[in-house]
């Protein structure tokens, strides 16, 4: 092991916890683990402590999640390209705490300097539910997680934007974004012919034409953003009444029109139900906002990013390990936002 700290769960060692926890030697009698959650690019597991009598109180839980570097070599590369796991782990250590947002807690956060190896030790907030991002949301579960977002979207941290060097990785991450898309959506379209419809893949196509003129517009604001405000990356308490969001790996500084139009065109399984409450979600998203823009000029915004589902969906796909699900939900997460880029006439606005 080269870093300093365990990159797989069998690595964990009970002297390890007791650290993170503040615990005397000795006092973890035992530590289990299983794996969890559907991530692409980390693998993540739930951790059971067994604490000895006196030492679980609360900083030392019965269980906790670690997020660990993907066993899949694919997945760690292009985490590294993308600054995703120096992402995620800049969020936990430098903002969530202060930022309101709900997350897990973060007990300990660590990477090196390659980028490909990391540690995060997070609050487990079972019995908290994922979304399903293949069987879609309910009304309630986009209502509470974009209350999630105006809340993000509103925050400012100390010293502002620029003191934390991870937020503005996804500037260097745009010219090779476009580049992928160019080269990779003829590969992309053969492996989904069989789950896209041509219409589908034929709007892929004419967005790639236009990726240049895309990626270079100016936004009417930035904020910081989650970048994958989608179903799996949502934990759910009380039947969807309250939003949990989680996998802070494209966290960065943003467009946060880009998250809303991201959340809302990923999560809809029917497009009737989208289009008729997209609107009235805009508009309350809007209002729990601080600082926010007029409806008409964000609308603009909203149904030009129309396309960011569809964007991530071929973007991923083309760079962490092909699985049957994995394929599964890329096709929903780009068939959904290109009926709403349809529905929104978004290409007119590229």
């Amino acid at each position: 092991m080269s870093a300093a700290f365990p990159l797989r769960p069998e690595a964990f060692e009970k002297a390890f916890v007791e650290e993170v926890f503040g615990a005397p030697s000795g006092a973890l009698t035992s530590l289990t683990y299983k794996p969890v959650g559907t991530g692409q690019v980390c693998d993540s597991y739930r951790f059971r402590c067994e604490w000895k009598e006196g030492y679980d109180e609360l900083l030392r839980p019965p269980t906790f999640i670690a997020k660990c570097p993907s066993a899949d070599e694919i997945s760690r590369s292009a985490a590294a390209i993308f600054h995703l796991y120096d992402m995620e782990v800049g969020w936990y250590r430098d903002v969530a705490g202060g930022s309101g947002v709900i997350c897990p807690k973060c007990y300990h956060a660590a990477i090196a300097d390659n980028e490909q190896e990391f540690v995060l030790i997070l609050e487990d907030m079972a019995p908290a539910e994922q979304g399903d991002q293949l069987a879609g949301a309910t009304l309630v579960q986009v209502e509470t997680t974009l209350e999630e977002a105006a809340g993000l979207h509103s925050f400012r941290p100390d010293g502002g934007f620029e003191k934390f060097k991870w937020l503005h990785h996804s500037a260097d991450n745009v010219a090779f974004t476009q580049q992928t898309l160019a080269n990779g959506y003829p590969l992309f379209r053969e492996r989904f012919a069989d789950l896209l419809s041509s219409e589908i893949l034929d709007i892929g196509q004419q967005l790639v034409d236009r990726i240049g003129s895309y990626v270079g517009h100016e936004p009417l604001e930035q904020t910081i953003t989650h970048g994958d405000m989608r179903l799996d990356n949502i934990l759910f308490h009380g039947g969807g009444e309250i939003a949990a969001l989680v996998d802070w790996q494209t966290c960065s500084l943003g467009n946060p029109a880009n998250d809303v139009a991201y959340m809302i065109g990923t999560s809809f399984a029917d497009p009737t139900m989208r289009r008729d409450e997209e609107e009235q979600l805009v508009k309350a998203y809007l209002a729990r906002r601080k600082d926010a823009p007029d409806f008409d000029a964000f609308w603009q915004e909203y149904r030009r990013h129309a396309f960011s589902g569809f964007i991530m969906a071929i973007n991923a796909s083309l760079h962490v390990e092909q699985t049957d699900r994995g394929d599964r939900m890329f096709a929903a997460m780009a068939e959904r936002p290109a009926q709403m880029a349809i529905d929104l006439d978004s290409l007119s606005l590229v």
